[in-house]
């Protein structure tokens, strides 16, 4: 299952403030990604050891581009990106590893689906500080692109938990979230709450 929660660190907390709040809201969400593009292997080998060590399961981690990695200390799945190697490459020597592929466009996300990936991020949806000034793409492009491909799209880019029921209904089949949760005083009680969205988008 691809669908449901996805937390993705944001390049800018300390490993020890990541480990903590992915410890917490870990029974909530499906994913935790690590996505410290400017981190050598070496400090994420290390955040992956500091995360396992509390408890988090192998299963429930991506690492962002570093397919070797990922391959190496037996993570879950990789996020891949268009500075990233191909999708179809990456299925056809690792097929057993889960496969994310960042996109932007329909286009990007069709290519993506043909080669077989399991899921496609999509965003930013609403506007966020995390990319000031961009025009975000918004709820409209949203469905237009997941009724495009079969599959699941997870949409990313200021999803608060109040909307994460609209996202899905417009096609999203869950949400990847930063700052909503990494930023949290109560971290816990926002991921209750966009489980709760992600509940009741299924439902409905």
């Amino acid at each position: 299952m691809t669908q449901g929660i996805h937390l993705v660190s944001n390049g800018k907390q300390s490993l020890e403030h990541f480990v903590s709040v992915a410890q917490t809201v870990s029974p909530y969400v499906n994913y935790i990604h690590i996505r410290e593009k400017h981190r050598t292997d070496d400090e994420l080998n290390k955040w992956i050891d500091e995360l396992v060590k509390k408890g988090i399961s192998k299963e429930q981690l991506v690492i962002n581009e570093r397919v070797a990695l990922a391959v190496q200390t037996g993570v879950k799945g990789v996020q891949l990106t268009d500075q990233s190697e191909d999708v179809s490459s990456v299925r056809t020597k690792h097929p057993n590893l889960l496969i994310g592929r960042s996109v932007h466009s329909i286009e990007e996300a069709q290519h993506a689906a043909r080669n077989r990936v399991d899921y496609v991020i999509f965003g930013h949806i609403y506007e966020t500080n995390s990319k000031p000034g961009l025009a975000p793409r918004g709820l409209k492009q949203l469905e237009q692109l997941s009724k495009s491909i079969s599959t699941p799209v997870i949409a990313i880019g200021g999803i608060t938990p109040e909307r994460v029921e609209s996202v899905m209904a417009h096609g999203a089949q869950g949400v990847a979230v930063m700052s909503g949760l990494i930023d949290s005083e109560k971290p816990i009680e926002e991921a209750k709450h966009y489980l709760g969205g992600v509940r009741h988008g299924y439902s409905c």
